[in-house]
């Protein structure tokens, strides 16, 4: 005889990779309009990868690259870009009426940020755009899709966007 439960059923948290793309965004009005319920808890997963803040052209500006307050300066100057990308999500998150939060991830490559914060966060599905590279592109240049659909331990929901002809 199965017992039964006085806990109310709570929605799936879902995690949504995001990078402000047009791709990014199709995936995210996509989930919210055809699979998304009232009690689902979303969370939007804006990878920063310190390899392209090292490598800013800033650095090729500044008077000595070893120089320290330069550094601060240029790293400051990113984490102001990257708090205002969190605050553009967020707003997304309120104007699509999702329940949710913003959070971003550091790591050497966004799918690997999606999936750790989708392990942390005991994610049920994972949300991505994709691009649409053709095969040869795709194995050179990699894909976050790609990568999410053979690493997750759940699944990926993949939306392509198309541009109107």
């Amino acid at each position: 005889m199965a017992e039964s439960s006085d806990k109310t059923q709570t929605g799936k948290t879902v995690v949504i990779g995001i990078d402000g793309s047009q791709n990014s965004l199709f995936a995210i009005e996509w989930y919210a309009s055809h699979v998304h319920r009232h009690d689902d808890h979303v969370i939007l997963v804006y990878c920063v990868e310190m390899s392209e803040v090292l490598t800013s052209s800033d650095w090729y500006h500044s008077p000595n690259p070893g120089d320290v307050d330069a550094f601060k300066t240029i790293l400051d100057h990113e984490v102001k870009k990257v708090q205002s990308r969190l605050e553009e999500f967020g707003e997304l998150l309120k104007r699509l009426k999702l329940n949710g939060v913003v959070k971003s991830a550091q790591a050497p490559k966004p799918g690997e940020g999606i999936l750790r914060v989708a392990k942390e966060e005991n994610a049920s599905m994972i949300v991505t755009g994709t691009r649409g590279l053709g095969k040869i592109r795709r194995t050179l240049l990699g894909s976050v899709s790609d990568y999410l659909v053979h690493h997750s331990p759940v699944p990926v929901l993949v939306c392509r966007f198309k541009e109107k002809k």
